[in-house]
């Protein structure tokens, strides 16, 4: 059995949904990809059996990760959802003693 790789992809430019759903693609079958920080980085941890993605292949991913994001913004705009509206919660108040 072949020794797993894992690597950081720094998270700019790149939705969670796509590199989640196209990984496989590039790196194999067994290719898996989380969120993941790296000395006050956001991005994610690639571990795989497979080759490392290629800089053309992270250009990919942004782009289709900007494709994303533009689609699932129409689709809000669509249904008059506001993203960013505050959501009342059910919250207790402190008793003090």
């Amino acid at each position: 059995m072949a020794a797993s790789n894992s690597y950081f992809v720094p998270g700019f430019g790149i939705s969670r949904a796509v590199i989640q759903n196209e990984i496989r693609y590039h790196c194999g079958p067994d290719a898996i990809v989380r969120p993941y920080t790296f000395q006050g980085r956001d991005g994610f941890l690639v571990t795989t059996v497979g080759p490392s993605l290629t800089k053309a292949q992270i250009d990919d991913l942004k782009l289709s990760s900007r494709e994303y994001e533009e689609k699932q913004s129409r689709i809000a705009d669509e249904s008059n959802v506001f993203v960013n509206a505050p959501i009342a919660m059910n919250q207790r108040l402190r008793r003090s003693q």
